[in-house]
């Protein structure tokens, strides 16, 4: 069997208001060929599928367009599955009513986690349920027959998944819920067919390149250990850096998003292309990279030569920039105090006619004060601020050396207060 693993699309992100639809088409386009090239037996998503849980129209009518030409470009090497399961960005519920008619053209999209007030071994209608939902039989067709397994965990908050264990606490209710549908998917793979395991959650050790702590501290942890064994491949989504996880004997990757995100996703993107023969084998990964539309380019003062570090003589580089690259910008400058009144008026007139992007400038951060000294930001550094640097500047050492957990719980509620405003 073989699978193309990609996650983390975000569809209808804008970024410093501009809208980046342009760049999911360049995107979608690439992936159109690279099902063209490859001609995989299963597109795998794995999660955050759009970029808000509320997308617009026109984000829907773009994801609807793409999954079906990606769809129309497999029939013509006899046929692809596609599986897509909900992240933490998703709405779970909706994906799932849309899912309905998904499954018309081959495609299983996997929202919600159900929920039943008797959770007991006894109700076989509930499990049943759970079953026909979570394991998915692979088909290039409706009709065609079953390539391998895919069990499809989409994100979901601990204490939502079934209480398959009543001793458990709500820690392990997601490890018990794994090792429920992998020991069933064991008892239907009489064949000995492939077997892949999808999740969209943080696993703990990752590489977090690129993003906001606090953004992984609003998504609950989960050790390798937690998706047990039974499975031949462990696609991942969530974490934007493309990785294999460590401890896996590389079985289990994140795919990464498929172009940058923000200015912190300094690194390549890619698609993976996965091959397995049989249950038991070890997986065969390559990844395809893809190429952004517009890259993320961060022109810094530090970067100019010796007697030239003001702000003002990042002027001169923005109005040789070539016109035709396509690039969102950042400014770093070193000023500590307040920047002149018409700067970003100054950027964007040296910018004109330039298909590059203006997007914030960000200024150095002080060093952190010393006891009894006054702290003093620029309204510039403060929007240039995480909360959890806002803290640390504020209380020099808060999270050093603690272990009763305050740093994820102080990013906990960030998440919690940033959730309900927005």
């Amino acid at each position: 069997m073989k699978i193309l693993h990609t996650s983390d699309w975000h569809i209808g992100q804008t970024f410093y208001d501009y809208d980046r639809t342009e760049e999911h088409k360049h995107f979608f386009a690439q992936l159109s060929e690279i099902v063209r090239d490859e001609k995989p037996d299963l597109l795998l998503v794995s999660g955050d599928l759009f970029h808000t849980s509320a997308p617009s129209i026109a984000a829907q009518e773009l994801y609807n367009e793409s999954l079906l030409q990606l769809r129309d470009e497999a029939l013509a090497f006899g046929g692809m599955h596609i599986i897509l399961i909900a992240g933490n960005h998703d709405s779970s519920s909706k994906l799932d009513v849309d899912g309905l008619l998904w499954k018309y053209f081959n495609a299983d999209v996997v929202g919600t986690v159900p929920r039943d007030n008797d959770e007991s071994l006894e109700n076989r209608a509930f499990y049943d349920h759970i079953f026909s939902k979570h394991i998915v039989p692979v088909r290039k067709t409706r009709e065609s027959e079953v390539l391998g397994y895919v069990v499809a965990v989409p994100h979901c908050y601990p204490q939502n998944f079934p209480n398959i264990n009543p001793e458990d606490g709500k820690e392990e209710r997601m490890k018990g819920f794994i090792a429920l549908l992998l020991e069933k998917v064991a008892e239907v793979n009489t064949e000995g067919l492939p077997v892949i395991l999808t999740a969209h959650t943080f696993v703990t050790g990752s590489n977090i390149k690129g993003h906001d702590a606090i953004i992984v501290g609003g998504l609950d942890n989960s050790d390798i250990g937690t998706f047990g064994s039974g499975w031949d491949y462990l696609a991942l989504g969530h974490i934007h850096f493309p990785q294999e996880i460590k401890g896996s004997d590389g079985k289990a990757r994140y795919s990464g998003s498929p172009f940058p995100m923000n200015f912190e996703e300094d690194y390549d993107h890619f698609v993976n292309i996965v091959e397995i023969e049989k249950r038991g084998e070890m997986p065969r990964v390559r990844q395809i990279p893809i190429e952004p539309l517009y890259k993320m380019v961060t022109l810094s003062a530090k970067e100019l030569p010796e007697g030239r570090s003001s702000c003002m003589d990042l002027l001169p580089l923005l109005r040789n920039y070539p016109p035709h690259k396509k690039a969102y910008i950042r400014l770093e400058v070193l000023e500590t105090g307040e920047l002149p009144q018409d700067y970003i008026q100054r950027v964007k007139i040296a910018l004109t006619g330039k298909m590059a992007r203006y997007c914030l400038v960000k200024q150095e951060i002080p060093d952190k004060p010393t006891e009894g000294e006054g702290i003093q930001l620029t309204a510039a550094q403060v929007s240039t601020l995480s909360p959890r640097e806002m803290a640390e500047i504020i209380a020099p050492g808060l999270f050093e050396k603690r272990e009763d957990g305050y740093a994820e719980l102080f990013d906990q509620a960030v998440s919690n207060v940033s959730e309900h405003i927005g």
